[in-house]
């Protein structure tokens, strides 16, 4: 699916959810009047709400329950309960309390489509691929996330099974692309803009530039600073019970690298420490250590990502404490 497609379906996800809006406030309204007529002895209204709810409930959840990913286990008990004066209230508030989670993630999807078709819009995939960023523009971006790859600063030697290289990539050894361990947690290696798509430093283009593999890492760091410092810069989304960040729709998180952010402008929000997710390379997620509600919701995003998303990087949670990153144990 290209850029402008998956931009297509999420805004159109987006605009089913808002035209629901009116039907489900009317679906609310009805099975109020069914509770009310029944409580009150007033038949009329009675089955004037519960013919309603009836009739409305099932429309409303068969138009939302694809965008709103209901499981059939839901799905089906709801379009009962449409039948039932007092449970019928269960369709109005599921469809009112997912649309409003849902929505909120098709903002943050919404927001970094739009990056990403920016980024590769008509002029940068006219761009030929030799005219790459130099080296010294480099950006980081974690292969892969671990526990125990190795001390600080490590070179590692990547072992990727035949088939699963991006093409940029050759499958030799000793000719993978330069790859540093980072915290003792991250493997994190680097690339540069070719204009439509993004490839990988290699050790030659290393050398030549006069790096070796800690020069590189510092200068990757401090472009990806540039990216949180400039337009249209980095974001915080408040998404109770966490919070997500946004940057350009390609190194969301990579932002565990940067301690600052960390150990400073974030740290009135997460006073016990942050609980991270990153389950692929356009997401971070965050909450307090203390917050099981925060843990248990970051759980369930990453788990709706999957393993198998592109550029998927971990399941795990990620824990920071005493300025360090360390695989998140309950």
């Amino acid at each position: 699916m290209g850029a402008s497609d998956e931009l297509d379906g999420l805004l159109l996800q987006d605009e089913l959810l808002r035209s629901l809006e009116r039907p489900v406030w009317g679906l609310f309204g009805l099975t109020l009047a069914a509770v009310v007529g029944l409580l009150g002895q007033a038949p009329a209204l009675a089955v004037v709400g519960w013919m309603g709810a009836w009739l409305l409930g099932p429309w409303i959840i068969s138009r939302a329950a694809p965008t709103l990913r209901t499981p059939p286990l839901i799905k089906y008990p709801l379009f009962l309960s449409c039948a039932l004066p007092v449970l019928s209230l269960a369709a109005p508030l599921y469809v009112w309390q997912a649309s409003k989670t849902r929505r909120a993630e098709l903002a943050t999807a919404i927001r970094q489509a739009e990056l990403r078709e920016r980024r590769r819009g008509p002029e940068a995939a006219a761009t030929p691929a030799a005219q790459r960023a130099p080296v010294q523009q480099a950006l980081p971006v974690l292969r892969g996330v671990a526990d125990g790859v190795g001390p600080d600063g490590q070179e590692l030697q990547m072992r990727v099974a035949p088939g699963q290289l991006p093409p940029d990539l050759p499958n030799e050894p000793g000719m993978m692309p330069p790859t540093r361990a980072c915290a003792g947690v991250f493997a994190v290696g680097y690339h540069v803009d070719a204009g439509s798509h993004w490839v990988s430093v290699g050790r030659d283009e290393m050398g030549a530039a006069g790096m070796n593999l800690n020069v590189l890492h510092r200068q990757a760091l401090s472009n990806l600073m540039k990216l949180v410092k400039g337009q249209p810069g980095l974001r915080l989304v408040d998404h109770p019970p966490y919070y997500g960040l946004l940057l350009d729709g390609d190194h969301e998180a990579c932002l565990v690298l940067l301690d600052g952010l960390w150990d400073h402008l974030f740290a009135d929000k997460t006073p016990n420490g942050a609980v991270v997710a990153i389950p692929s390379r356009d997401v971070l997620a965050f909450c307090d250590a203390n917050s099981a509600e925060g843990i248990a919701a970051l759980r369930e995003a990453s788990r709706r990502i999957g393993p198998d998303a592109k550029g998927a990087i971990t399941q795990q949670l990620l824990r920071r404490r005493d300025g360090r990153w360390s695989i998140f144990e309950p």
